[in-house]
């Protein structure tokens, strides 16, 4: 970026990327900011502070917009990682974070999207280390680790054997995520709690949430691994394995081939 001979396009797209880089930064520091801006101490302590003639918002209208301005923050961070992916830029790929995905059997959001829809770039990032938890616990024993180094190697996986995989997969990710993660943190809607009453009767509405949400996320991905199971049973069965995998284009001399 600080070459002597900047090349105008490179010069464009590490711009951008500045620019949602600070993007992010500054919707961040505001999320810290705001709660010490109408905070006033004293010899008696902290108090809210307010002109002569202005109103403060109710705490339910506080809370509605700190969540908005955390929200901008949120999609600020998606922005920024599906520009680093749409650009490839050679950092971002040799990354620890891209390294730990090519690991993975779910590769992007996009991919688990179609399983189980989170809808953010940020989410899978965060999601990266339970994802690579469940393949090792619960998806690796049941296909083998040959077929996973198989499917590491390049090779993708066929459409029967990818929903096989990758929906149980999914969804065990989702439950341990809702019985990990902050609800802030989840796509809208996984667990809900209303935000009346007391500080301890919310404490319990989330729990007992997380709860059925994990048992519900947890008996379908059950019903999956079985499924899984009788596909490789069944695969395992026939005298000659099908073929599960696409080979990956390989480059030659004269072209690429399939």
């Amino acid at each position: 970026y600080h070459s002597t001979e900047p090349d105008s396009k490179t010069e464009e797209k590490y711009n951008t990327l500045l620019l949602l880089m600070q993007q992010s930064v500054a919707l961040f520091t505001w999320i810290k900011i705001i709660p010490t801006l109408d905070a006033q101490h004293g010899n008696t302590g902290r108090q809210k502070r307010l002109g002569e003639h202005e109103k403060g918002l109710t705490a339910i209208q506080e809370y509605k917009d700190e969540t908005n301005i955390l929200n901008l923050a949120y999609e600020s961070v998606d922005a920024l990682i599906a520009y680093l992916d749409k650009e490839n830029f050679d950092f971002w790929l040799k990354s620890e974070k891209k390294r730990a995905i090519n690991q993975l059997l779910i590769r992007s959001k996009e991919k688990f999207d179609i399983y189980y829809t989170i809808g953010s770039h940020r989410l899978f990032l965060t999601l990266i280390p339970i994802i690579r938890e469940m393949q090792d616990r619960y998806i690796v024993p049941i296909i083998t680790r040959k077929r996973y180094e198989q499917l590491l190697s390049g090779n993708e996986l066929g459409e029967d054997f990818n929903d096989a995989v990758c929906r149980p997969l999914a969804l065990l990710t989702m439950q341990k995520a809702v019985e990990r993660l902050p609800v802030e943190v989840l796509p809208d809607g996984v667990v809900q709690v209303q935000q009346a009453g007391t500080v301890k009767e919310k404490i319990k509405a989330e729990a007992e949430a997380r709860k059925a949400v994990s048992k519900s996320l947890g008996d379908d991905a059950g019903k999956d691994l079985i499924a899984l199971q009788d596909f490789i049973a069944t695969i395992e069965a026939e005298p000659d394995e099908p073929d599960l995998y696409l080979p990956k284009a390989t480059i030659q001399s004269k072209g690429i081939t399939f």
